[in-house]
C-alpha cells in the first residue's frame, strides 16, 4: 500500500481487565495498540502523535469520556480522528446527542462482540491508512470524501437507530417538512389515526386529522421562528370518536437549508380526568364550608402568616389585595372594645395546649355590626418556642339578634312580667320568686312559703320526667325551651299551662307560663297549640336528619379525597423514579459491565492456558464487590416499590433513612457541582412510620434543592457560586425529631409560599413536573404524626424541616 509506518490506536479506560481484553481482540490488527488507565495521562499523549482511532469509556473517576474528547478535539494533532465509546453508560438522547457532539463516529456498548468491535477499529485503521496515501496525492480532495463517507455512516447508523428505537414507543411521533407533509410516523401514531404507514408518509397532516393540522399550525406560529421546541396540551378525537387529550412538545430542526418539525405527543388524558376530578371535590369542599358558613384557620408565631378558607376570608371580608396582611386587616375590622381580648389570645404566654372560644364583633364595609364566634386551639411547640392556633370561625350576628330580641321580648327585670304568671328558679329547681299571677295559677296565696319549694312539688307524678328534661335545657345547649305540660295546684287542682323556660343568668331559670282553657269549646284551642308544637318537634327532627345526611356526604367524599390521594401519592413516585431513570441504568449497568469483561478475560486466558488460582480468586472478589454494589443500590431505591407496607407504624431510624437518600442523590447528581453536607446526630433517632415513604420524601426535597440551585446558576449565567450546596442536619431537640434539609437556590417567593403544598402547583415555567411532590411529602409526614415547616429568601435559601415525636427505643442487633 505504500505505507512506511504502523497507524497507533489509542485506548482509554480506567479498569485494567477492560484494558486487557481489549488488547487480545485487537492485537492481531496491523497497528500499535497505546492502553492507558488515566485520562489525564491520554491528555498529555494527544500532541505528541497521532492517532488513527481513539477507543474512549465515557465513565471514568477523573474526567468522564465526554469531557475528554473534548479536549481531544481542542488539540491539533488529533482533532479530526475517529473517537469510538465503548461503554455502559445509559444512552438516551441527550448523552448520544452529547456523544457525537463531541466528535464521536459511534458507540459500542459493554458488553461487546469482539468480532464487532475487532472489525470496526480495522475499517477506521484502514480509512487512516487510505486517508494519509491520498493526502500525499491531494490532501483537499481525499478530506472532503473521508467527511462525506463518515457523515453518511453517521446518519445511516443515526436513521437506523432512530427508526428502531421510535417504532417500540408508545408516544405518537412522526416528522413533517415546512409544507407541514409528513415524512415519517411511528405505529402508535398511525394506531390512533387508523393510517396504514405507507399511505401516511405521502400524505399531508391535513389529510389526516384537520384538527391536528389546526393544532400543529398554531404550535408553529406561536415558536415565532425563534424557540426550538414548544409543548401545548389539547383535546382531540381518535379514529374511533374518542376523546383524547394529547400534550404534544413541538422540536425544531434545520438540516440541508430545510426546516422540519419532530413532533412527539403523549396521552395525558388520565391525568386530566384526575386533575380536573380534584378541582371538583375542591370546589365542593369548599361550597360545604360555604353552606355551613364555617371558615378555618391557622397562625403560628413562627412565620406569623394567618392562613384562611375561602369562606374565613368571606367572612371578614378579606379581599385577594389583603391575602398577605390578612391578620392586620381582620385587626382593622375589629369593633374596638373586642380588641384587646383578641390581642391577650395571640399574645398568651402559655405553655399547654389548650382550647378557647371568643366571641367578638367587626364593623363591614357598610358600616354594619356583625357577631363572630371563634373556637380555637392553641398548641405549644417547645423545640421551636411558638405558639400555634387553628381553629374555626362562624358568623353568629343571626343568633345574637334572635336572642336579644327573644331577651327583649322576654324581659329581664321581675316588674316587666306583672301581666303573666312569672316564677324564678334556683340551680336546684327550687322557687326563689314568684309573683301575684304566679302564686293565683298555683293557688298558694302566702308567697313567703312557697319560695324555697320545689318547682315539682306542683308538677303530677306521672308528669315529673318530662319536665325534668324540659328544664334540663343547658346540657342541650339551648337558650329557651317551650311546651305544655300539666300543674298541680296546692288545692289540688290539675291545669294544662303553656310554660316557656330560659337562662337567666348561670344558674338561675325563669318561667312563663298561660293557662290553657278547659273543655267545652276551648279544646279546639288547646289542639291548635298542640299541632304548633308538634310542627316544631317535626321540624326539628328534620334538621337532624339533615345534618346526619350531610355528615355521611362529607365521610364520603373524606373516602374519595383519601383514594385520590393514594393515586397522586403513586403518580408523585412515578415522577421521581422518572428522573432517576439514567441514574439508575448506569449505576446498574456499570458493574455488570465489569462483571462481563472479567469474565471475557478468564475465557481469554484459559484460550492461552495462562491462567492460575491467584488470578481466578482475585477475579472473583472483583465480582463479589460489583455484585454488592448492585445489591445496595437496588435496596436504596426501594422506595419505588409500590408493593411495599403502607403502614406507619413501624420504628424507623432516622439516621439511616437520611443516609440512604442522601447516598442515593449523590449518585444520581454526581456530574453536578452542588456537594450535599450531611450532619447527623450522633445519637440513633427513631420515630414511629414507614421507612419507605420518609426516605421518598427526603429524595423529593432533595431534588427540588438541586433544580432551584440549578435555576439559580442558570440565572447568573455562571458555574460558580458563593454557596452552591445543600445542608442536612439531623437532630434531637426535646421530644422531637428534626429533620432540616437548608439549599441556597433562588428560593421561594413570598406571595408562593403559603401555596407550595396545594396539588398540581408549581411555580416553574418549563412544566417538567406535576407540582404533587409536596403536596404527597405533607400528606406523608402527616400521617406519621409529624409536620413540615418551611423558611425561604428570595434569591438566598429555602429551609425545609421534617419535625416528628421522639420513640424510646433500643436499636436492634
Amino acid at each position: 500500500m505504500g505505507f512506511n509506518f504502523t497507524p497507533e490506536v489509542l485506548v482509554v479506560d480506567d479498569r485494567l481487565e477492560n484494558l486487557d481484553l481489549i488488547g487480545a481482540v485487537l492485537g492481531k490488527l496491523d497497528a500499535k495498540l497505546e492502553l492507558i488507565q488515566s485520562p489525564l495521562d491520554a491528555i498529555r499523549k494527544m500532541d505528541e502523535k497521532e492517532y488513527a482511532v481513539i477507543l474512549l469509556d465515557i465513565q471514568m473517576p477523573q474526567m468522564d469520556g465526554f469531557a475528554l474528547a473534548e479536549k481531544i478535539r481542542s488539540g491539533q494533532k488529533n482533532a479530526t480522528t475517529p473517537i469510538i465509546y465503548i461503554t455502559a453508560f445509559y444512552l438516551d438522547k441527550e448523552s448520544e446527542q452529547r456523544g457525537y457532539d463531541c466528535g464521536c463516529v459511534d458507540f459500542i456498548m459493554k458488553p461487546f462482540n469482539s468480532t464487532i468491535l475487532k472489525n470496526k477499529v480495522n475499517i477506521f485503521l484502514e480509512l487512516y491508512k487510505s486517508r494519509k496515501q491520498k493526502e500525499q496525492q491531494n490532501l483537499k480532495l481525499n478530506l472532503a470524501l473521508r467527511d462525506k463517507e463518515l457523515f453518511e455512516n453517521r446518519l445511516k447508523n443515526l436513521a437506523s437507530n432512530y427508526r428502531t428505537i421510535i417504532e417500540g414507543q408508545s408516544e405518537l411521533i412522526f416528522k413533517i417538512n415546512d409544507s407541514l407533509k409528513i415524512e415519517f410516523a411511528n405505529k402508535a401514531f398511525t394506531d390512533f389515526f387508523n393510517y396504514s404507514l405507507d399511505g401516511v408518509s405521502v400524505n399531508s397532516v391535513s389529510d389526516i386529522n384537520s384538527e391536528l393540522s389546526d393544532q400543529i399550525s398554531v404550535a408553529i406560529k406561536q415558536m415565532n421562528g425563534k424557540s426550538q421546541s414548544i409543548i401545548l396540551e389539547k383535546p382531540i378525537k381518535n379514529h374511533q370518536k374518542e376523546q383524547k387529550w394529547i400534550e404534544w412538545t413541538v422540536f425544531k430542526q434545520m438540516a440541508f437549508n430545510e426546516m422540519y418539525y419532530h413532533i412527539v405527543g403523549r396521552d395525558v388524558s388520565d391525568k386530566k380526568l384526575l386533575k380536573d376530578s380534584l378541582i371538583k371535590k375542591e370546589l365542593m369542599i369548599r361550597k360545604i364550608q360555604k353552606l355551613a358558613r364555617v371558615g378555618s384557620f391557622e397562625w403560628d408565631s413562627y412565620t406569623k402568616i394567618l392562613r384562611g378558607s375561602t369562606e374565613f376570608y368571606r367572612i371578614y371580608e378579606i379581599s385577594d389585595k389583603e391575602i398577605d396582611n390578612v391578620l392586620e386587616c381582620i385587626k382593622e375590622k375589629f369593633y374596638p372594645e373586642d380588641l384587646l381580648a383578641f390581642d391577650n389570645v395571640l399574645n398568651s404566654s402559655t405553655k399547654e395546649n389548650q382550647k378557647l372560644e371568643l366571641k367578638h364583633r367587626i364593623i363591614t364595609k357598610d358600616q354594619k355590626i356583625r357577631h363572630i364566634h371563634l373556637e380555637i386551639n392553641v398548641e405549644y411547640n417547645s423545640k421551636l418556642d411558638v405558639l400555634i392556633y387553628t381553629g374555626v370561625a362562624w358568623d353568629v350576628t343571626e343568633d345574637v339578634e334572635m336572642e336579644t330580641t327573644l331577651k327583649s321580648s322576654l324581659g329581664f327585670e321581675r316588674e316587666e312580667y306583672h301581666d303573666r304568671a312569672f316564677v324564678e328558679l334556683n340551680g336546684n329547681n327550687e322557687i326563689v320568686f314568684v309573683n301575684d299571677l304566679g302564686c293565683k295559677l298555683l293557688e298558694c296565696n302566702d308567697l313567703k312559703k312557697t319560695t324555697s319549694l320545689s318547682f315539682f312539688n306542683f308538677i303530677p307524678q306521672l308528669f315529673v320526667d318530662k319536665v325534668e328534661d324540659l328544664l334540663n335545657f343547658r346540657a342541650r345547649k339551648r337558650e329557651f325551651v317551650f311546651d305544655v305540660i300539666n300543674l298541680l295546684s296546692k288545692n289540688g287542682n290539675l291545669k294544662k299551662v303553656i310554660l316557656i323556660a330560659f337562662a337567666y343568668n348561670e344558674r338561675s331559670t325563669r318561667l312563663l307560663m298561660n293557662e290553657l282553657p278547659q273543655p267545652n269549646g276551648e279544646e279546639i284551642i288547646e289542639n291548635k297549640y298542640q299541632s304548633v308544637i308538634s310542627d316544631l318537634k317535626v321540624h326539628g327532627k328534620e334538621l337532624e336528619r339533615n345534618a346526619i345526611e350531610m355528615q355521611n356526604k362529607i365521610d364520603h367524599e373524606l373516602l374519595v379525597n383519601e383514594y385520590q390521594n393514594q393515586l397522586l401519592t403513586q403518580k408523585s413516585e412515578l415522577e421521581s423514579l422518572g428522573k432517576m431513570t439514567s441514574s439508575v441504568v448506569n449505576e446498574i449497568n456499570q458493574p455488570l459491565s465489569g462483571i462481563s469483561m472479567i469474565i471475557d478475560n478468564i475465557l481469554l486466558r484459559l484460550s492461552k492456558d495462562i491462567i492460575d488460582k491467584k488470578y481466578i480468586e482475585e477475579k472473583c472478589q472483583q465480582v463479589f464487590r460489583d455484585i454488592d454494589r448492585i445489591k445496595t443500590y437496588l435496596s436504596q431505591i426501594s422506595i419505588f416499590n409500590s408493593s411495599q407496607n403502607e403502614s406507619c407504624d413501624a420504628s424507623v431510624n432516622v439516621n439511616n433513612v437520611v443516609q440512604d437518600a442522601v447516598n442515593l442523590m449523590k449518585k444520581q447528581y454526581k456530574n453536578s457541582n452542588v456537594d450535599i453536607q450531611l450532619k447527623a446526630d450522633p445519637d440513633s433517632l427513631y420515630i414511629c412510620g414507614n421507612k419507605y415513604k420518609l426516605q421518598k420524601v427526603i429524595v423529593d426535597i432533595l431534588n427540588n434543592s438541586y433544580e432551584s440551585i440549578g435555576e439559580k446558576l442558570k440565572r447568573s449565567n455562571s458555574n460558580e457560586s458563593m454557596e452552591d450546596k445543600i445542608q442536612v442536619k439531623t437532630k434531637l431537640v426535646g421530644n422531637e425529631v428534626v429533620v432540616s434539609i437548608k439549599d441556597f437556590g433562588e428560593g421561594i417567593d413570598p406571595r408562593n409560599l403559603n401555596s407550595i403544598f396545594e396539588p398540581f402547583y408549581s411555580t416553574k415555567q418549563e412544566k417538567t413536573n406535576s407540582g404533587l411532590s409536596l403536596y404527597v411529602s405533607k400528606n406523608i409526614v402527616q400521617k406519621m404524626n409529624g409536620e413540615i415547616k418551611v423558611r425561604s429568601k428570595k434569591n438566598q435559601y429555602t429551609e425545609m424541616k421534617l419535625i416528628f415525636p421522639f420513640e424510646q427505643m433500643i436499636e436492634k442487633k
